[in-house]
């Protein structure tokens, strides 16, 4: 990544390991620093809400639909986030802090994620709502205290 100007160590853990650290974390009431890609269509933080529609490309009525209902959002596997990744179709773009969990009206996770940007230019004081999905297409890297990470992934990366 290019902002890791430092070259400090990273790990490259599977997507479904990299989910499960920030949801333990979330639950054991650890924070998360997130990078992610906040220039997509279907990101809004105006609106309060990152989704992932069933298409990468939103007409701007679909748009205006994306953030005024609960919808089934596109399921996003280590493939379709690995190739959005090395087509720099997913850029690193914006740092942000995971602060909870919460479902929608269909039950789909999101993350409550505190942004930057300042409370006055949302109607959720500078929070949104991150789907798990959008979550899983479009980060870049988090940054989590070692003591939040599930015991048999810290296992694994010798920590």
């Amino acid at each position: 990544m290019p902002d890791n100007w430092a070259w400090n160590t990273v790990y490259n853990v599977p997507l479904d390991e990299m989910q499960q650290i920030v949801e333990h974390a979330l639950r054991n009431n650890y924070s998360v620093a997130w990078a992610s890609d906040v220039s997509e269509p279907y990101f809004s933080h105006k609106n309060g809400l990152a989704v992932v529609p069933e298409k990468d490309e939103v007409s701007k009525d679909e748009k205006e639909v994306l953030f005024t209902k609960p919808f089934a959002q596109r399921v996003i596997t280590q493939e379709i986030r690995q190739k959005a990744f090395d087509n720099l179709t997913t850029q690193d773009d914006h740092g942000m802090h995971i602060v909870g969990l919460a479902k929608d009206q269909l039950g789909t996770p999101y993350y409550i994620v505190k942004n930057s940007w300042g409370g006055e230019n949302n109607e959720c004081g500078g929070y949104f709502y991150c789907s798990a999905n959008y979550f899983r297409y479009k980060t870049t890297c988090i940054m989590v205290h070692k003591s939040s990470i599930p015991k048999e992934i810290a296992s694994k990366l010798k920590l």
